[in-house]
């Protein structure tokens, strides 16, 4: 049985834990950013800005969390 040190590193660093698992089999990392364009109504634009500079993140920044959470 794995330590509890062990256990907790495991749960904190899941998301590299799984990117490496996914770099193995594939030989790409899925990691890296995507640039890509798309359109939003001006309300959620000025919601998703105003949210960003709360927690002093940039936009995609919060978009990749907000949709890791989702």
């Amino acid at each position: 049985m794995l330590s509890k040190d062990i256990e907790m590193i495991i749960v904190k660093y899941k998301k590299y834990i799984d990117a490496f698992e996914e770099f193995d089999r594939t030989g790409k990392w899925p990691l890296e950013k995507t640039r890509r364009s798309f359109t939003i109504q001006q309300a959620a634009y000025q919601k998703l800005k105003a949210e960003a500079k709360k927690r002093k993140m940039s936009m995609s920044d919060l978009l990749d969390e907000l949709i890791e959470n989702a």
